[in-house]
């Protein structure tokens, strides 16, 4: 175990790490066929992918590991070359949303590395590049958010043809998982056009915030307990003890992830974690800290929060012990909750596969603790 990682993430790593392996290993491949079919010319568009595909294998590996841990306990099997491929589509779709969300973040990096659009940009190099264009700062800003927007197609391409790849899947699996990946694009899009609506708002609902997480992150993961589902021909029940399990396991995941990228909690994660405070970030503890701040307290969080560049040390550390007091209890009892409710659904579903129930517990587990 990592020196400094709590147990129940050092445990995650190692039952997860096989599933991470077979994972980079087919997003290679498929890295590998994509690139064969489009080779580099001497126009900067044939690189930009090539320029940003270390992404591709880096990241936690959560959603793929659950599609594959949740269909051999479903059928007590191991899951097929086939599968295994095809399950990648989880991944290479949650890239997809990535160069997105970078862009309407305007994120320079992601993953502790240049983001795709800030990559792209240092590709221009017309006489023009340090004048302003009119929607972003200079052209070579436009250059390269609109060449990682052609990446982000590209890739969410990549999704679709891990699926029509999947020659050992019968054609139902694979239109099964290609009609799941279409209803993902519908609902999570609905949930990144709330989250970009909330960035305008003083005060967000809790019930609003609840219905857009659940739309932008938890749908994703619940494509991996589809995916599980529709490969192993899973009845019903079974699958809706899958899909609740995810969904409760989603937003624990969620919430644990917004008190990392705040330091209101020892953190480990790439980048700042003071991002959100600088950023104004609408997570669910500004959402809580708005209900249950009052006077000088609230009024202290408002003047620290969501300051941009400006942000002092002061800013955060005040926002950070606002949060820590009236805020991170509540949230750890809400994480605590919801991982109770996802064991119970868990245990719902007949343990046709120790290795893959002792997975989808291992998350749980870590969300109790993790650090990055």
């Amino acid at each position: 175990m990592t020196s400094g990682v709590p147990a129940g993430e050092g445990r995650l790593e190692s039952l997860i790490r096989p599933y991470r392996d077979t994972s980079n290993a087919h997003l290679h491949a498929i890295w590998e066929e994509y690139a064969g079919d489009h080779p580099e010319s001497t126009y900067p568009s044939s690189k930009t992918l090539r320029g940003n595909a270390r992404l591709f294998f880096a990241g936690k590996r959560y959603r793929y590991a659950l599609a594959l841990a949740g269909y051999r306990l479903l059928t007590g099997e191991r899951p097929s070359s086939g599968l295994e491929r095809a399950a990648t589509w989880l991944e290479w779709y949650h890239l997809y949303t990535l160069f997105l969300d970078d862009i309407m973040d305007e994120d320079a990096r992601r993953r502790t590395v240049a983001s795709a659009w800030a990559t792209n940009a240092r590709l221009y190099r017309a006489a023009d590049a340090a004048r302003p264009a009119v929607v972003f700062r200079t052209r070579g800003h436009r250059y390269g958010v609109s060449q990682a927007i052609l990446d982000a197609l590209r890739i969410r391409s990549l999704a679709e043809r891990a699926i029509q790849g999947a020659e050992d899947l019968g054609s139902d699996v694979r239109v099964g998982l290609l009609s799941e990946l279409t209803d993902v694009d519908l609902v999570l899009s609905d949930g990144q056009g709330l989250d970009i609506d909330f960035e305008r708002m003083s005060r967000v609902p809790e019930e609003d915030y609840v219905r857009m997480s659940e739309a932008k992150t938890a749908r994703l993961y619940l494509g991996a307990a589809a995916t599980a589902a529709i490969a192993a021909s899973a009845g019903a029940e079974a699958r809706q003890a899958l899909e609740e399990y995810t969904l409760r396991f989603a937003v624990a995941f969620q919430d644990r992830d917004d008190l990392l990228g705040s330091g209101v909690v020892a953190s480990e994660i790439g980048g700042s974690a003071e991002g959100d405070i600088r950023q104004g970030k609408r997570t669910r503890l500004f959402v809580l800290a708005l209900d249950r701040l009052r006077g000088p307290d609230r009024a202290a969080f408002l003047r620290a929060y969501g300051r941009g560049p400006r942000t002092t040390r002061k800013d955060v550390a005040t926002v950070r012990s606002l949060l820590r007091a009236h805020v991170l209890p509540v949230m750890e009892a809400r994480i605590a909750e919801n991982l109770r409710l996802a064991r119970e659904s868990l245990e719902r579903i007949p343990a046709l596969d120790p290795e893959g129930q002792a997975l989808l517990e291992a998350l749980l587990e870590a969300q109790r603790t993790r650090v990055r």
